[in-house]
């Protein structure tokens, strides 16, 4: 057997007890740390002496009812010119020390150990000390009270004072910047997509909200009184307010999760009915409660930060969306819980072949809602419905001379840049092809819509084609799909795009509802969504977005009598039967210059074709390009790579536009530039005027680089303007993107 040996170091301790401070009793510490004693200090005799060996007590009162039953403890009183009654009972354990004197040397010190330690049946020892040598007994108080005035001075004290202050008028600071802190984690968090860590983190914020409130009751008087108070209260105010929206944006989402589910559930009973009421009524309240503190944050957030404009441009920009999204989200409910169905028309228009409308509408959906529910979406291929068309309908020219149509169909029908007139040509071809009426909207939906929306999806398996579908690959695997084989009657399209809806709604659950709401909002502003209902409300709110794909009406935005009107409207269609949009980039260039009181235009478009080749789906890009301006503006010229174009169509639309159309050939690897010179015929007044350019983005076109610059004589300055360009002496320059509609304001003093 191995034996081990094992050494236990176990050191003895030592309590001092006293309530004044004697110099020896540093000597005493050195002594028995010299000892391998562990040495403690007490001003106050402790209730329990298990953890010590030796307990040593300093003038103090013996008290044998405590120690008695400590029997393998020592027990030192220590009595320093004090008379001790010697007939007072002791017990074996407790030892006396009487000394008397002035001093105590390491002798004496030396001493009280030795009688400490020993095992003497002796219990008192009288010790008397010498007075010449050694350590005082006691400390002299002139010297305790000069250390404690030299600490307590006339600047201790008032610095103490100021901190005191301080500590109690801003004792709430920490708790507010720790709530504000959490408050933007769980902001970060909930962009993020992660709302349980966003709710955990805003319920902490909260609890730390409410110390500050507490604390910031005692100090919020004196600051008011100073004129402090205001700047803080926004500042709580701001925070518990963002808490609020964090946590009913969190409520609302939470109900639209629940609401996607019971959306396509049929015939529902009471309960899920009730349920889905319930749920709408709360996305309702959180809505308004969200958009109520957005604007009173915005109002509260200070106007001289550098980044207070930025901030609050945002926040004017989320409470316009907030409210737009229950308008819409009201009509919708409506909808859904009418007992009688309602038809809604979807075609999905392909921008890579595009169309003054959006794109080629390859297919169409018909959506049936119900009695709260979504009861059926059905998908089309546009050519079954066309191989039923019986009669002749003349298409408009460019179809017939450079698509070689003679006969117009469904699938050509979105030829006008406005969306409402080709949705009411829509519902005249499909009445005559397959006899389907009585739809109570339209929604055109471009493939690069689809893409948007398919980043809010986790990749899609389509398990009848044993494959994922993502927004990356969407459009790749769709035209292999589709294209592939393709012929007029075949049901491929029609069942490989029904597969996919499918898809989609089965895995509605795992959508970010946060992604899906900001590439829903991005099609919409950039025009690959758009919409027409019959309900003139929601049509209008709608049309006031720029959402409904409508012509704009050119009618100045500002009154004033003193207000000139220009408009530009460049629009393509594709008539080279192939995909060649996909390698398309456009340039704009608007030169604007104003002499004479006179305006005048270049307008410079390029199309830059990076195709590789001339094979299909590439190729060359034959295009017919149309141009709508002011009606009464001036044509000085148009050419295409400074040769004078022959062949143009100039006709009047509305008594409000001026059309320009002719046809223009894009190799592939080429650019090709055409310059359109034009005035307007009204001129500019004397004094102050108002220019005001709408410069329209056609459906489902990519977003352009546009350069505008404005130039004037001597007679006419710029004095402001609804945007921020370089300005220099009397020219501007402004650098932006066509990625929706825009509107530029330009007062001008004319001399």
């Amino acid at each position: 057997m191995r034996l081990n040996t094992e050494i236990v170091n176990d050191k003895q301790k030592a309590l001092v007890i006293s309530k004044s401070s004697h110099f020896f009793i540093s000597d005493l510490e050195k002594k028995l740390k010299k000892s391998s004693i562990d040495y403690y200090f007490s001003p106050i005799a402790p209730k329990d002496y298990t953890l010590f060996d030796y307990c040593f007590f300093i003038n103090e009162k013996i008290n044998l009812t405590k120690v008695s039953h400590y029997h393998d403890k020592k027990f030192v009183y220590i009595f320093l010119n004090k008379q001790f009654n010697k007939n007072q009972i002791l017990n074996k354990n407790i030892k006396i020390i009487n000394i008397s004197g002035s001093k105590v040397n390491e002798e004496d010190i030396d001493k009280i150990l030795w009688f400490t330690f020993s095992e003497t049946k002796e219990t008192i020892l009288n010790l008397k000390t010498k007075e010449f040598s050694g350590t005082p007994i006691f400390v002299p108080k002139k010297t305790f009270n000069n250390k404690f005035l030299k600490f307590f001075n006339k600047k201790t004290i008032i610095f103490s004072f100021i901190g005191f202050l301080i500590i109690y008028y801003f004792s709430f600071v920490p708790f507010l910047i720790g709530s504000t802190f959490l408050t933007y984690k769980s902001y970060v968090s909930f962009k993020k997509d992660d709302w349980k860590k966003a709710e955990i983190q805003v319920k902490k914020g909260e609890k730390l909200s409410s110390f500050t409130k507490k604390f910031y009751f005692l100090s919020r008087p004196t600051l008011l009184l100073f004129g402090l108070a205001l700047p803080t209260d926004n500042l709580i105010d701001i925070n518990n307010r963002g808490q609020t929206v964090i946590k009913n944006a969190l409520s609302m989402l939470s109900d639209i999760k629940k609401i996607e589910k019971l959306m396509f559930i049929k015939n529902k009973n009471d309960q899920e009915i009730s349920d889905f009421d319930l749920r709408m009524t709360n996305i309702n309240n959180d809505l308004k409660i969200i958009e109520e503190n957005l604007i009173i944050i915005g109002q509260k957030i200070p106007s001289n930060l550098f980044i207070s404009k930025e901030i609050k441009n945002n926040l004017i920009d989320a409470s316009d969306n907030l409210l737009k999204f229950n308008k819409f989200l009201n009509y919708f409910y409506q909808i859904l819980k009418n007992p009688d169905e309602k038809k809604y028309l979807v075609f999905f228009a392909n921008d890579r072949e595009i169309r003054p409308g959006g794109g080629f509408l390859g297919s169409f959906g018909i959506v049936k809602i119900k009695n709260y529910s979504i009861e059926d979406i059905i998908i089309h291929d546009v050519y079954d419905a066309d191989g039923q068309l019986t009669g002749h309908i003349d298409p408009p020219f460019p179809i017939k001379k450079y698509l070689g149509q003679p006969h117009w169909f469904l699938r050509d029908s979105n030829f006008s840049p406005d969306f409402s007139e080709n949705y009411q040509k829509a519902l005249f071809f499909l009445e005559k092809e397959i006899n389907i009426v009585d739809f109570e909207g339209g929604i055109l939906i471009t493939t690069t819509a689809i893409e948007n929306i398919l980043t809010s999806f986790p990749s899609i398996y389509l398990p009848d084609y044993k494959e994922y579908i993502n927004s990356a690959n969407f459009y790749l695997k769709t035209q292999d799909k589709v294209e592939k084989n393709f012929f007029p009657g075949s049901t491929q399209k029609r069942t490989y795009l029904s597969s996919l809806v499918n898809q989609l709604l089965l895995n509605l659950e795992n959508v970010s509802i946060k992604k899906f709401a900001v590439a829903l909002k991005k099609s919409l502003d950039e025009k690959q969504i758009v919409a027409y209902f019959n309900d003139q409300n929601i049509q209008a709110l709608f049309d006031s977005s720029y959402w409904s794909g409508r012509v704009i009406s050119p009618l100045c935005t500002v009154k004033q009598n003193a207000c000139l009107l220009d408009y530009i409207f460049s629009y393509d269609a594709n008539v080279g039967a192939n995909k060649a949009n996909f390698f398309i980039n456009r340039y704009y260039y608007l030169k604007t210059y104003i002499k004479n009181s006179q305006i005048n235009h270049l307008l410079s478009i390029q199309y830059k074709n990076n195709s590789p080749g001339e094979f299909f789906p590439t190729g060359y890009y034959r295009n017919y390009f149309q141009l709508l301006l002011p009606v009464e503006s001036k044509i000085a010229s148009i050419t295409k790579d400074g040769v004078v174009i022959e062949e143009e169509e100039i006709n009047i639309k509305d008594d409000l536009y001026k059309v320009v159309g002719f046809f223009v050939e894009v190799p592939p690897k080429k650019t090709v530039e055409i310059r359109i010179n034009y005035s307007l015929s009204t001129n500019l007044i004397k004094g102050n005027n108002i220019y005001q350019l709408i410069f329209q983005k056609q459906i489902g076109a990519t977003n352009s680089d546009l350069v505008l610059e404005f130039e004037t004589d001597n007679k006419t300055i710029f004095s402001n303007q609804n945007f921020s360009p370089i300005v220099k002496d009397h020219k501007i320059i402004y650098n932006t993107n066509l990625t929706t509609d825009k509107i530029f304001l330009i007062e001008l003093i004319n001399d």
